[in-house]
């Protein structure tokens, strides 16, 4: 039976460090479980996008699971949990922030763990130039698409603000089209694939944004805005759910809101979206 509407559901941080946007790894292992446990099936990007435009059917119960920025802590965390459950997750990459050198530990080996600090010690971090401490390695990267639990995406070059930096509209394209070109080039010679999926920083665009991404070949542009994905909707639009650190009983009712229409649509009317 083909599903009428897909939730995609968005991470940040998986981790013990208490701050904004971060879930404790248990919490996290807690989502999963509730995910294989329930039968779900976890989508490839790829997967997601032919059935939003109709080309592909998929299980009634699935998700599409995505992280944003590419954080040390989702291979330290992450990566081991949902390996063990046999899932399936998208990390969109900021390709600036990602560095060489070897794998550093994860959670499931016999290792001692790199320290994981707050969100706001990892923005710190990385504004003074030490991105290598919480961001992820391309040789994590690989090791997590080898194994065929996490696939990568764009969420642009430097993840910035175009329209803070550019006032002038001309500069402010400009800027942009060369973010999005750094970045698709860079994870094409870094992981060997070009990719159609692109994840807005802090969920801005606009139209012309839009335009530009799509004639570089981004077809499929993630939002932070909260809704339904509904067979047939615009790929330009894609929307999701923030994750909290609640129990899996709170993910169970937000899957159960975002996989049937009529309740996903009563829900939203609800609460004014």
């Amino acid at each position: 039976m083909n599903a009428k509407a897909v939730p995609v559901l968005m991470y940040h941080h998986v981790s013990p460090s208490p701050g904004l946007v971060t879930l404790h790894p248990e919490t996290f292992a807690a989502h999963m479980e509730h995910l294989a446990r329930g039968g779900y099936s976890t989508l490839r990007a790829d997967q997601f996008l032919d059935w939003l435009q109709g080309r592909e059917k998929v299980p009634e119960k699935s998700v599409l699971i995505t992280f944003d920025d590419g954080y040390l802590d989702n291979y330290v965390h992450a990566y081991p949990t949902l390996k063990r459950l046999g899932l399936h997750a998208v990390i969109f990459l900021v390709t600036a922030w990602i560095g060489a050198g070897r794998p550093r530990a994860h959670a499931a080996e016999r290792r001692e763990v790199p320290p994981l600090p707050s969100h706001k010690e990892c923005k710190r971090a990385i504004a003074e130039g030490r991105a290598d401490s919480v961001m992820l390695r391309w040789a994590e990267i690989e090791r997590m698409q080898a194994d065929g639990v996490m696939e990568f995406h764009s969420h642009t070059h430097t993840h910035v603000r175009w329209d803070t930096l550019y006032p002038e509209s001309t500069a402010r394209l400009d800027a942009l089209r060369q973010d999005l070109i750094l970045a698709r080039d860079t994870l094409e010679q870094c992981l060997g694939h070009s990719s159609r999926h692109l994840c807005w920083p802090w969920g801005y665009y606009d139209a012309n944004y839009q335009d530009i991404a799509r004639e570089l070949g981004y077809h499929a542009q993630y939002t932070v805005e909260r809704g339904l994905n509904l067979r047939g909707d615009d790929p330009l639009f894609i929307k999701r759910i923030d994750t909290k650190e609640k129990p899996g009983a709170w993910l169970k009712r937000r899957l159960d809101l975002y996989s049937h229409p009529w309740l996903g649509r009563a829900y939203l009317k609800l609460r004014g979206k």
